[in-house]
């Protein structure tokens, strides 16, 4: 039978924390999904994902092509895109999927909210972090607690219809300037700050300054090519 649901998780060096995850989706929703696993680890994740179940495809070229690609390979009418690292809650799917009836793309988002749960570290370092980047995503009118979260639901026809083509982690910056483009309801569900379970790459990566050029072109480029006045 078909799935309706196509759970993506894109996977580097997640062996400490890809089976928390894989069994952390409620079994209700699990009858009614296909989980692929887009996998580029040299550890154990693809063998820990498989025994428990998912499908694993290989991808070397970074988050935007692991997710790509595991679209391309997917049944579902409705993608789930989940981190493997822990930080994004698979219990919280179904309250995600609520609000997509009555948007195009949901957002699962950290803020500085306490949700219950929270990793006070976590908290502390998400918050800051999330503080600049809704102000950065401001001038386009994309409202999210986290615009960056990776944790997001939508339909698999509106997929097609962001035409993504980011290769690396700006791919969540790409999805977001795309949504405004198309004039996409956007919607978000507020999550604990889960500390996160190993990963290629320490979660404090993506708050280094020098890295943030990269993260946000996709955006500078639409602000630029826009002439889109900053905070006005």
């Amino acid at each position: 039978m078909k799935p309706k649901y196509s759970i993506i998780i894109p996977t580097k060096n997640e062996e400490e924390g890809i089976a928390k995850v894989l069994c952390s989706i409620p079994n209700e929703l699990k009858t009614r999904s296909e989980v692929i696993v887009t996998d580029s680890s040299d550890d154990l994740t693809p063998i820990i994902a498989k025994r428990l179940g998912a499908k694993v495809i290989s991808s070397g070229k970074g988050k935007g092509a692991a997710m790509r690609a595991a679209v391309r390979k997917s049944r579902g009418s409705i993608l789930i895109f989940l981190d493997g690292d822990c930080t994004d809650p698979p219990q919280y799917i179904p309250k995600l999927l609520k609000k997509l009836k009555n948007a195009d793309l949901v957002l699962g988002c950290r803020s500085g909210k306490s949700v219950g749960g929270d990793d006070p570290e976590t908290r502390k370092l998400f918050k800051t972090y999330c503080i600049i980047a809704r102000l950065l995503f401001k001038p386009i009118h994309f409202k999210a607690s986290d615009p960056l979260a990776g944790f997001r639901v939508m339909r698999k026809s509106d997929w097609d219809r962001l035409e993504l083509k980011s290769n690396g982690l700006d791919i969540e910056t790409e999805m977001n300037v795309n949504a405004v483009k198309k004039r996409f309801r956007v919607d978000e569900v507020l999550i604990p700050h889960y500390k996160r379970a190993g990963g290629f790459a320490s979660s404090k990566t993506i708050f280094f300054p020098k890295d943030w050029p990269k993260l946000f072109k996709p955006l500078f480029d639409y602000i630029k090519e826009e002439k889109i006045k900053l905070w006005k």
